[in-house]
């Protein structure tokens, strides 16, 4: 970076550090991003506070003293104007912020708001309301309201249908190396319950890591913990070849989850048992490790059922980019209000395949691999993306091979197919490869939007029928997986005016074409939240405040100006 300048602003009546250096012109976007985060990590570990924003501007467009330094208080006040234009910038209020208004204490008995509403209502006066569409009758009610619970859904999907495939899983050459129907997930779930129970001697409640590759043994492995009345880690494997800087984090995650079993195959149990990973972690405290390549042919004596849905389902642990680790517990509650939402928003049904090609082990990746396809009885196409390093051209065959609408990646596939097969696109239109059947291809991001590789990978594979349009990404939080998961159904993009008054107040409100606060805004997706108790789509477009919540799926604005990002 060529220069900085440091100051203040006042948010919620208290000051919060801002950061703003000029990019160097050779930096590429990576670069950038890496340093904003070492520059995080620095000033957290050596002066304990938080930055509110670390901007990047292009050189020298920082205003300037007659003696050639930066001019701080001009700096400041393009700040406050928005008149800055950075190039990059890392928006951090919640490492700073810590003094929110708590939350709002119930009303004494007496006459409040609610008694003046219902006085409104009895006296005939109409008050605002608001509606949306309304989505018909869901085919899925009666399953809702008997099966709240996945592992009710998965055994009554094996008794009504046994035969029907959920899971299909694609080697590096295209071939269906496995598959699982209804009654075989069953079954294997079953089985696995039975060896944590006679093996692992394990009580209900307690949490058993995962540890497996990409694949069907990751999901009859975690509804095989269901059943067990267990809450299942998901905890990606350790690579082979660098044991020295993955299986510290493997370790760390099971030590922090205070797990009493790991079910692993074989191969992993003797990577975990060997000489090499003892040069980095004690392997002789592991927990019991059960491998479920050896399977008995018992059933558990009964099935295990949660007396409430409150209660956790699964712990979902993540390494954010700057190494901290999180660990969020999800209750049987969220997982069906995300499933459901998921299947209303991406029209998920039985007769329906997509394709998964992403890492399963936490977040949104997580639910697509695991447990969408057992609540919505659609097909998975599963594609490791190690298997990508072997057939590069593997997703995109499959897409055309399957005739695939809807598909769901991550940055680093859509990243190695860009790079690898720019070049190529008239080799893969010779062997036929045809991508306009492709109507959703949805990046699962678990970082920041990467808008100049969306934009690449759809101008590179639009000779092979991909729409521009039909590329997308879903935003999500720890909190909520899927605050953003643009479907096919939503509006078109189109250009809306922001007052940015009201964006430096954490609000929305729109303006007009040519007023000195109006931001022209690219509106991505409107402000939607689900709520699984109606069956309605509630839209809010005049106003807005910051929410998380586990259980609705909401849809966030993201603010576009030339190279510069908002969220709102």
């Amino acid at each position: 970076m060529l220069m900085i300048a440091v100051f203040s602003v006042t948010v919620f009546y208290d000051e919060r550090i801002v950061i703003v250096a000029e990019q160097r012109p050779d930096a590429s976007e990576e670069d950038s991003f890496q340093w904003m985060s070492r520059v995080l990590q620095a000033i957290d570990s050596i002066h304990q506070v938080g930055l509110y924003c670390l901007a990047l501007v292009p050189a020298n467009t920082l205003p300037k003293t007659p003696l050639g330094g930066i001019h701080i208080s001009d700096t400041k006040q393009f700040f406050l104007e928005g008149n800055l234009h950075p190039c990059n910038i890392l928006m951090c209020p919640h490492t700073c912020v810590t003094n929110l208004p708590k939350p709002r204490q119930k009303q004494p008995v007496g006459v409040g708001p609610a008694s003046i509403m219902v006085g409104n209502l009895v006296a005939g006066k109409r008050i605002a309301q608001a509606s949306g569409r309304d989505l018909g009758m869901i085919e899925d009610q009666d399953l809702v309201r008997k099966h709240q619970y996945l592992t009710e859904a998965l055994q009554w999907r094996a008794q009504t249908d046994p035969d029907h495939v959920l899971y299909v899983l694609l080697n590096a050459k295209g071939v269906a190396v496995c598959t699982a129907t209804c009654v075989q997930l069953h079954k294997r779930a079953e089985k696995i319950a039975a060896a944590l129970t006679e093996k692992g001697s394990i009580n209900t409640g307690e949490n058993v890591v995962l540890l497996y590759p990409p694949g069907i043994d990751l999901i009859a492995s975690f509804y095989g913990c269901l059943y067990a009345g267990c809450v299942p880690v998901t905890v990606r494997p350790p690579h082979p070849q660098n044991l020295a800087a993955t299986l510290p984090t493997v370790r760390m995650i099971i030590d922090v989850s205070k797990a009493a079993c790991i079910l692993t195959t074989q191969n992993l149990m003797r990577i975990l048992r060997s000489k090499e990973a003892a040069a980095s972690v004690n392997i002789k405290t592991w927990p019991t490790i059960i491998d479920t390549d050896d399977l008995p042919r018992r059933r558990p004596p009964q099935i295990y059922k949660p007396p409430t849905a409150e209660m956790m389902a699964y712990l979902d642990f993540s390494v954010s980019t700057t190494g901290m680790l999180t660990g969020v517990k999800i209750s049987h509650a969220a997982v069906s209000a995300i499933c459901r939402s998921i299947k209303l928003q991406c029209e998920l049904y039985s007769s329906r395949q997509i394709a998964i090609c992403l890492d399963p082990y936490c977040g949104l990746g997580f639910v697509l691999w695991c447990l969408a396809s057992v609540y919505s009885g659609h097909q998975s196409i599963l594609i490791p993306p190690f298997e990508l390093e072997s057939g590069l051209s593997l997703w995109l065959s499959t897409l055309s091979q399957y005739r695939i609408r809807d598909t769901f990646c991550s940055y680093s596939v859509m990243e190695l197919c860009t790079k690898g097969l720019g070049t190529q696109t008239e080799l893969l239109k010779a062997r036929g490869v045809n991508l306009s059947c492709v109507r959703s291809c949805v990046v699962i991001a678990e970082e920041r939007p990467r808008l100049a590789l969306t934009h690449s990978f759809s101008k590179l594979f639009k000779d092979l029928g991909l729409s521009p349009r039909a590329v997308s990404t879903a935003f999500g939080s720890r909190v909520n997986l899927a605050i953003c998961l643009q479907g096919t159904t939503g509006p078109d993009p189109s250009t809306v005016y922001v007052d940015m008054k009201s964006l430096r107040h954490d609000s929305l409100n729109y303006s007009f074409r040519g007023l000195s606060n109006s931001l022209p805004s690219q509106s991505a997706a409107y402000l939607v939240r689900y709520q699984p108790s109606h069956t309605d789509l509630y839209a809010d477009s005049w106003m807005w405040r910051r929410s998380i919540s586990a259980n609705s799926v909401t849809f966030v604005i993201v603010i576009i100006k030339g190279n510069n990002i908002q969220y709102i």
